[in-house]
């Protein structure tokens, strides 16, 4: 069994549909013990993106947990035993993220890559990680991804994107970070 912390933060009435959608499909799977991250178990909006991974961190169970947003839509059905296996059995990565269907289809330098792990400098999520790795030290949203990684790499571990778990972001362009 594996906790799945999802980071439930829609800003809007599309966000909230998607979110929705993204609850309904974890709620369908076998072997995931999902857990909805709201913001209000932070002390303020502003640092939902450090505080939603602490919670995560906390309260963990499994030796390897997850982190999605509520705008990411794992495809296959064994998509979080699959991440937490690839993790496992590759003890020189600290953190492997899932690979985003865009990715596989147009996103360079990724597309053409097939092997089980690719290693990255900065991940997001969704992410995989040993309990007991991460320490959340402050930092803006959109430096966070990077700030988290470097936590990992201080440790003389590796991150990266586990290949084989492909999801859709479908709240892509719709982010809580926004694009301009």
């Amino acid at each position: 069994m594996i906790d799945v912390f999802l980071r439930w933060y829609p800003q809007n009435s599309l966000r909230n549909r998607i979110a929705k959608c993204v609850q309904a499909r974890l709620s369908s799977l076998k072997g995931v013990r999902t857990h909805t991250v709201f913001a209000d178990v932070c002390a303020s909006k502003e640092k939902f993106h450090i505080e939603s991974k602490q919670f995560a961190e906390h309260n963990a169970e499994s030796e390897i947990y997850c982190v999605i947003d509520d705008d990411q839509l794992p495809i296959a059905d064994d998509f979080f035993e699959v991440g937490a296996a690839t993790l496992a059995n590759h003890p020189e990565y600290g953190m492997l993220a899932g690979f985003p269907l865009e990715y596989a289809v147009h996103g360079q330098p990724y597309a053409d890559r097939t092997e089980d792990v690719i290693e990255a400098h900065s991940i997001g999520c969704p992410y995989f990680v040993r309990k007991g790795t991460l320490s959340f030290p402050d930092g803006p949203l959109r430096q966070y991804d990077g700030i988290l990684s470097k936590v990992v790499t201080d440790q003389n571990l590796k991150t990266g994107f586990a290949r084989k778990c492909l999801y859709n972001h479908i709240g892509y362009g719709f982010s809580q970070i926004g694009y301009e």
